[in-house]
This record gives C-alpha cells, structure tokens and sequence, in this order.
C-alpha cells in the first residue's frame, strides 16, 4: 500500500466534502468536468483528492514496463501482418478481417495505455488499451490542479508535450498537409469522451474541427460533416467495432459503409484500424502461445517478466484465472475465479463474445479518503504510451474488477 496525504485533516465529512466540491470547480474549469458521475441513481465519486506518494524508482519501473509491454505489443504486431491467418484466432467479428488487410502503413497505435497491477512480485500488465484509450485529461488536467492543491511536485507535467509530439509524428506518417483538416468526432452525449477530444484537439498544431459522431453523414461517395464538408481525415474516440450496429434514421447500415470507406482508403482514421486489432485481448492469449516462437531470448524474458500467462481456454490454469472478453470494456464480462470460488463477476455485458483466460494476480489494497471517509479498495495503475513513449501515469482505485466507478487519484513522487 502506498503511503497518501490529504487535503482535509482531520477528516470531517462536511469540511471533506467543501474542500473537495472547490476543487472540483477548478478542475471543471479547465475541461474535467467528471469529478463525480450519476450512476445507479446517485452521483459516485470519481476524482479523490488524496494525493498518492509513489517513490520515484517506482515510476521509473513502471516506465520500463510500459516500454517492454509497448515493444512486445510492437513485435506481434509485425509477426501478425507476416502472419494475417493470425487475426482469426483474435475474435474479431468476421465483418471486421477486410479492415485488417492493409496493416503496416502506420503504427498500430499513437495513443495507448498499458494497465499494469503492482506488487511484491513486480509489476504485471493486465491489459492494453490500443484502441480508444481514456484517462488522458484525468492525468493532464486533474492530475496538475491536484498536485497544486497540495503544493507537491506533478510528475506528469510532461504530457502536453508528449501529445503535440505524438500528433507531429502522426502528421507526417499520414501525410496531413497543412491544407487539410483533422476533424475529431465521439458521441457528443459521452462527457468523459467530448472533453477527452477536445483536449488533443486543442494541441493539433494544424487546422482542427470538431464534428459529433451523430451529425456526420455517411453515404456510397464518402463521409462528411453535416455542411458537407469533405472528412478524409479523422480522429474518433469511438471502438471501431460498434460501427457494425450504426444505422440510419431509416435503418440503413451506415456502420459498415463507413468501414468499407476506410477498407477503401477514402476515410484515415486515427488510431488506425490496427489498434483495434491489438485491442483484442485475445493478443495477450497469442503472446503466451508464440513466446518461443515469435520472440527472441530477450523479449521472452520481458514476457517472463510483466505478462501473466493467458490462454484461449482455462484448463492450463485449472480454478484460479480472470476470464476476460476479447473486447470487453471498462470490467465488462470479467470474472475472477480462485481455487474455484467466484471472487467478482460482471454478468451484464460482452456475455456473447469469445474469450480469454488469464493467471489470477492479487491487487494490492490502497486507501484514499472520500466523501464517506478513508476508503480501501484495489490498486490499479495504468500507463499512458504515446507515440511509443511512456507519457504518464494514471492511478485508479475500486473493486476487484476494475470499472467506470474505481476512483482516479493523483499522484506526486517522492
């Protein structure tokens, strides 16, 4: 458990929560504007105010850890496109495998995060969020307003750079001219998803529009804005697999016409198509199977190392694993069994999907304050990635299924 400081001491309900109702002002102020979410009738807490103290050669550890998870997510995915009879084993739907023939253009992804569980064992990566990867503005926004809160030195103060760097190089491996325009689109409802959009729009060095998801037209000639505007190039923060249910007010299938636009290159999106392709936790099952195959003595070693071992069935690790749905998101479908007990389940999401079975590894506890007082739940740290480059660290704590409920806290080093 890491050691936390507060904002209120002593603790006192009333005088927690005016303290922290003022820090969520300025934290609305500058775009995080979830602090707290309505959820099962009630608002949650979402943002503690509790300041982790991380060691600073933790911080290093983890750094290195997201390089080696990053550089073995880098390799399969090269042994993939030499190998595309591969995909089929990743439980894709099959609607999907025409996305997947021209991998290799770019990088699989620009923005990722690597969620690692820490422990006296070392760190050990969960899982990879290649695809649409959330937590940006908690680490950049919050994370900054906190750390001034309680006068404390922000190790993620580097990640607006790393953002600018990642677009330039994203820039130049599209081929954006300074003619064109990035648009950027998610569902315009999604707070947590229009603000995360607005933030990498605003570092865009070049000509930017944001276009919600609901307005964009799709039709046989391409995509475009509601004024018809031309949409060559997009940035989405929205899994490109729920496009395959996307219909028309008169239920045409708009989804898949929009994925043909990019089979057929008329329409770039950003992350590419491959990054859904290494969403698929289905690739940590595939890293196990082809350790010694794929990888040469030095990258078996990092798997060794920081990937529990993950399998396409659970027999290898008899009654104690993680079930996890290929593309499942925020907890959905997990189940954790130990010694055969179900320790946590999700029943209501991604039941349908196929799925992978991963080693069980214990979370360890941490304690935070919130409005009910010290609170002790599950640490989990994710890892930010961005254009290869670890870009700062995003620290939740909740259940033993990670949800959309487990609380962020901010961090400083020590």
């Amino acid at each position: 458990m890491l050691p936390y400081q507060s904002l209120t001491k002593p603790f006192h309900p009333e005088t927690y929560l005016k303290s922290w109702e003022a820090v969520e002002k300025k934290v609305a102020e500058k775009g995080f504007t979830w602090a707290s979410l309505y959820e099962n009738y009630e608002d949650n807490q979402y943002m503690s105010d509790s300041l982790l103290l991380v060691p600073e050669m933790m911080v290093r550890e983890i750094e290195n850890a997201s390089r080696a998870a990053h550089d073995i997510f880098s390799k399969t995915y090269e042994q993939i496109v030499k190998n595309p009879h591969t995909i089929h084993e990743l439980g894709l739907p099959i609607m999907l495998w025409d996305l997947f023939q021209k991998l290799g253009k770019t990088k699989f992804s620009y923005f990722t995060r690597y969620d690692f569980i820490a422990s006296s064992s070392g760190l050990k990566i969960i899982e990879a969020n290649t695809d649409t990867p959330v937590g940006i503005v908690e680490s950049a926004i919050a994370q900054e307003v906190l750390c001034n809160e309680h006068k404390s030195k922000n190790p993620n103060a580097h990640i607006n750079q790393k953002v600018k760097s990642t677009w330039e190089q994203i820039i130049r491996d599209y081929d954006i001219r300074s003619s064109d325009t990035l648009y950027f689109t998610c569902a315009d409802w999604h707070d947590e998803d229009k603000q995360t959009v607005k933030y990498l729009m605003e570092l865009f060095p070049q000509q930017a529009k944001y276009v919600p998801l609901e307005q964009i037209v799709v039709d046989k000639e391409g995509v475009k804005t509601p004024d018809g505007e031309s949409i060559e190039f997009l940035y989405r923060l929205y899994p490109l697999e729920y496009f395959l249910e996307e219909q028309s007010g008169t239920g045409e299938p708009i989804g898949e016409q929009f994925l043909v636009h990019i089979i057929n290159n008329k329409l770039k999106v950003i992350n590419p198509p491959a990054a859904l392709l290494m969403q698929s936790k289905a690739i940590l099952a595939l890293i196990t199977a082809k350790k010694e195959e794929w990888y040469t003595r030095m990258e078996q070693a990092a798997i060794e190392k920081y990937f529990l071992p993950t399998y396409f069935s659970a027999d290898p690790l008899r009654d104690t694993f993680v079930k996890k749905p290929v593309l499942g998101r925020e907890g959905g479908g997990i189940r954790v069994v130990s010694n055969g007990r179900i320790l946590d389940e999700d029943v209501d999401y991604y039941q349908d999907q196929q799925a992978v079975y991963q080693q069980y590894f214990q979370m360890p506890d941490q304690t935070i304050d919130t409005w009910d007082g010290p609170y002790t739940g599950k640490l989990l740290i994710g890892s930010h990635v961005m254009n290869g480059e670890p870009s700062g660290l995003f620290f939740r704590v909740g259940g033993l299924i990670t949800g959309n409920l487990s609380m962020f806290v901010p961090y400083t080093t020590v």
